[in-house]
């Protein structure tokens, strides 16, 4: 996820097999009962909460309609799955609103909308008319930067904001340390950009860093151990990285000038099988991860358990399946 100040561009464990799906009761019908003859390919990107949520919907589907799947969750990036559901090779899957604006055709280089559903508005009506898929509803949350800070470290101030950190360092306090991972500095959505961006002031940042000695660290997760174990004050790191639960007395630091483009999940299912009841088990989805701290959880949990199992935990155990 590449984004500067409103302008976004991306760069972005087949199991294979053939399953038939059971037929469930779902809002008083039976969702299945049209959908017997459907095969549906499943789909995700490779990493950690790609594979969840990509079981996510396998599992909603599995449970909530009578269609049959294919796993192929792990399949790609941003422009192997562009391609794949032109084609009719996948089927379903969770993207994120960013990464199918900013990386599907037609590609854009910005994404200057103030509000999520703005973006979400857009997007649907692009999407929709440009592919053979529908985008299906969006979740409250997202996974995006964000600008966590030891909660001592700005006590007695009152900075709840990146606006307010500017405001801070501009007015000469310079007492916060920040830490980073390897690249994060200078790439177009990294530290030095979000400065600029923010108006912060280019002689503070300056004795700032003079006085404070930044932190670059080996990765974003690096970057957060130091401030768990108080070498530094503030750090970057995904919103739904598992790694950030572990990291104790922090707190977010509102991006009120919307810097990274919003990149709250949304489902994407191919309108060949968009019946009733695929899209209806697919939009449980924002019910079932009904915020950024559950979608942590669950990615913590799956390195534990694996993707597959751990979602048919959460799942069952939030009455889902």
């Amino acid at each position: 996820m590449l984004a500067t100040g409103g302008t976004a561009t991306l760069v972005g464990c087949s199991t294979g097999g053939e399953t038939e799906a059971s037929t469930a009761e779902s809002g008083g019908e039976a969702a299945g009962s049209t959908d017997g003859s459907l095969s549906v390919v499943v789909s995700s990107k490779g990493y950690t909460e790609q594979l969840n949520l990509g079981y996510i919907a396998y599992e909603l589907l599995a449970n909530n309609t009578g269609v049959s799947l294919v796993d192929e969750t792990g399949f790609g990036g941003n422009a192997a799955h562009a391609e794949a559901y032109q084609a009719g090779d996948i089927h379903a899957y969770y993207d994120y609103m960013g990464s199918l604006w900013a990386a599907h055709p037609p590609k854009h280089d910005e994404a200057d909308f103030a509000t999520p559903d703005e973006q979400y508005e857009a997007l649907k009506s692009e999407m929709e008319s440009e592919h053979p898929i529908r985008i299906l509803d969006r979740a409250d949350w997202q996974n995006t930067w964000a600008v966590f800070i030891r909660e001592d470290a700005i006590e007695g101030t009152s900075i709840e904001t990146i606006s307010d950190l500017a405001g801070y360092v501009n007015d000469g306090n310079y007492d916060i340390r920040p830490a980073f991972g390897d690249g994060f500095r200078t790439r177009s959505d990294g530290f030095d950009a979000l400065l600029e961006y923010y108006g912060f002031e280019g002689e503070h940042v300056a004795r700032w860093e003079a006085e404070q000695e930044f932190i670059e660290a080996a990765s974003a997760q690096a970057a957060g151990t130091a401030v768990d174990e108080g070498y530094a004050d503030l750090s970057f790191g995904y919103s739904t990285s598992a790694w950030l639960t572990t990291v104790e007395d922090i707190v977010y630091l509102d991006d009120d000038r919307n810097f990274w483009p919003f990149f709250h999940p949304v489902g994407v299912v191919h309108e060949d099988v968009a019946t009733d009841a695929v899209v209806s088990a697919l939009n449980k989805m924002p019910d079932a991860i009904p915020d950024a701290k559950t979608m942590q959880e669950l990615n913590s949990h799956a390195t534990e358990v694996g993707s597959q199992q751990a979602v048919v935990d959460h799942l069952t155990a939030n009455g889902f399946i």
